[in-house]
């Protein structure tokens, strides 16, 4: 039960879905990952929130039999190469801790034609009080925009995390891990993509997303997550709203 609880919880993040393959291209709008960060699903891409820009995010995912995890997030932009923003994570789990997450990330590259926009990030996590520690990245994020009507997306990026199961299961020893992901613009409204995120203390995890580009400000998605265990297609669905 207990490495069952563990992988099930993680797909919360399925629900930053609602982060899901944002970017700088046609028909795209930012958005937030579970952990607020301007992202994909599960990770964080190099572009900050533009200026004074405000972002909302929502997130549900249900766990059967055991519970169901939800998450809020505000992000706010500052100056078009930074932004801050926090999350609060409800884990309506017996026995498992709330999260408080304040985290920021700049911008120090800036994407040009030939090459990728580069960020860092540094995030704070805290079990309701229990416990507490810090996560610091950096990744660099590139659209390539040849094919016309369909730019490509790559993103890798590495952590340092102590975060068991996103911080769900606790906080160990800090280990140095790989996150990446690629997507299409299928259509201008319509994305899908894949990414993959090394776990502390787990197997790699992998998801598909798809997100719909409703208007300016909301954006609608979905995703699957294949955790391990046995734990594969795990549905999530997600929502951010922008100012």
């Amino acid at each position: 039960m207990h490495i069952k609880i563990s992988h099930r919880l993680v797909t919360v993040a399925a629900l930053a879905v609602s982060a899901a393959l944002i970017l700088p291209a046609p028909g795209a709008h930012a958005a937030l990952n579970w952990e607020g960060q301007n992202g994909v699903f599960l990770n964080a891409l190099a572009y900050p929130l533009g200026a004074n820009k405000t972002e909302v995010a929502y997130h549900y995912v249900s766990l059967d039999q055991v519970g169901a995890v939800h998450s809020a997030s505000v992000t706010h932009g500052l100056g078009g190469k930074a932004d801050i923003g926090y999350t609060r994570v409800f884990v309506d789990v017996p026995g498992l801790k709330d999260q408080n997450i304040v985290h920021a990330k700049y911008q120090f590259v800036a994407e040009t034609k030939n090459s990728p926009a580069v960020a860092v990030w540094v995030l704070h996590r805290d079990l309701d009080g229990s416990k507490s520690d810090q996560e610091y990245g950096i990744v660099a994020t590139k659209v390539f925009s040849d094919v016309k009507d369909h730019p490509i997306i790559l993103s890798a990026g590495v952590r340092s995390t102590p975060s068991l199961g996103q911080g769900v299961y606790g906080l160990g020893s800090h280990k140095v891990r790989f996150e990446g992901l690629v997507a299409i613009f299928v259509t201008k409204n319509l994305i899908v993509g894949t990414e993959v995120r090394q776990q502390v203390g787990s197997k790699t995890w992998s998801d598909l997303a798809a997100r719909y580009v409703v208007n300016k400000n909301l954006n609608l998605d979905i995703g699957l997550a294949n955790l391990g265990q046995g734990f594969r297609n795990q549905l999530a669905l997600g929502a951010t709203w922008a100012f």
